[in-house]
């Protein structure tokens, strides 16, 4: 009797949990007659007793079916909020490909440090004494006449 008591949630009334506890013993649901002699047995007649089971049945069924909403409402929570982040996830990997992609891999690295290394050799040699020869000609073209 202890133990059955254990499963009784304790917002039922103490109808509803002798209700409870007969089915727990019992491990199977009780009938409707079952239920009409329970309320009889307490001194009600058949049709009070009728209508008592129809409201508990009614109570029990919109019990059951707000915990269903209830549980249902909080995995579309749940879900929508699984599925914001993980946009907000896809989003910085994109993100992070994209400067990934953007970068010279080993081939293009080594062709830019060559193109440096020879651009670096030939211009102080070669091109910059044409500059300078350049610059010293426009310089003494417009320079003033004496």
């Amino acid at each position: 009797m202890s133990q059955s008591l254990k499963l009784i949630p304790p917002s039922l009334s103490s109808k509803e949990k002798d209700i409870v506890e007969s089915v727990n013993e019992k491990r199977k649901l009780p009938t409707a007659q079952e239920l009409v002699g329970h309320y009889e047995a307490q001194g009600l007649d058949t049709k009070e007793a009728s209508a008592k089971v129809i409201e508990d049945l009614q109570n029990a069924l919109f019990r059951v079916v707000t915990s269903n909403r209830k549980k249902k409402d909080l995995e579309a929570k749940f879900m929508a909020e699984t599925s914001r982040k993980l946009d907000v996830i896809y989003s910085r990997l994109v993100h992070l490909d994209m400067k990934l992609d953007s970068k010279p891999g080993y081939g293009g690295a080594l062709a830019i440090g060559v193109a440096s290394a020879g651009f670096g050799s030939i211009f102080p040699s070669h091109v910059a004494p044409a500059f300078a020869n350049i610059w010293n000609a426009v310089r003494s073209a417009t320079g003033p006449r004496s």
